[in-house]
């Protein structure tokens, strides 16, 4: 056991070293992003709707039709940062979808809320699927907001996705959880 403490603790130094490259902050990004793309100016109606159809696209993760249906949700050029990956074409975005789709099954995703302020949705939503990673498969739960701006044809030009990657992912994951509990033991991890 101290064994594998050891070399997890070394592996995550390593990582995290690695990781400290001048990468420019997300941040910047998102401000960015934020005040160059203008959507359309919501009504309550309307945040509704794009909530609505969000959580009908991703209810298909998992299945043969997930990435047709939430490739139609986006614009060829867009700004997107779902907390792991950032995104500026439809083009890397898909790819990504049918990288993701891979790996989960028995997706739920339930519409908790939708507001809006101008020309953003805040869509709060809750996700529970299934994910395999190293042979293992884990069911996961997460909650978290999506800010959304569409353009004039309801096509997503803009979306920042805001929830806990340390709760709802990586804690559950086989190995990873373990490290993340050497990390942050003062969290509870249940």
């Amino acid at each position: 056991m101290t064994f594998l403490r050891t070399v997890t603790l070394s592996a995550l130094t390593l990582f995290s070293l690695v990781s400290c490259k001048s990468i420019p902050s997300y941040s910047a990004d998102y401000d960015r992003a934020n005040k160059q793309i203008s959507g359309i100016i919501l009504n309550d109606e309307q945040a509704q709707l794009v909530g609505q159809h969000f959580v009908a696209a991703f209810n298909t993760m998992g299945t043969a039709d997930f990435v047709k249906n939430a490739g139609q949700l986006y614009a060829d050029h867009l700004y997107i940062n779902d907390t792991l990956s950032q995104f500026s074409t439809k083009k890397e975005l898909v790819k990504h979808f049918e990288g993701m789709n891979e790996h989960v099954s028995n997706v739920s995703v339930k519409l908790i809320s939708a507001t809006h302020t101008h020309d953003s949705a805040y869509i709060h939503w809750h996700m529970v699927y299934d994910f395999k990673m190293l042979g293992r498969m884990k069911t996961m739960s997460s909650y978290g907001i999506s800010q959304i701006k569409i353009n004039d044809e309801g096509l997503i030009i803009f979306q920042q996705d805001y929830w806990d990657p340390a709760n709802g992912l990586y804690r559950s994951l086989p190995y990873v959880g373990n490290a993340y509990s050497l990390i942050l033991p003062l969290k509870k991890n249940s």
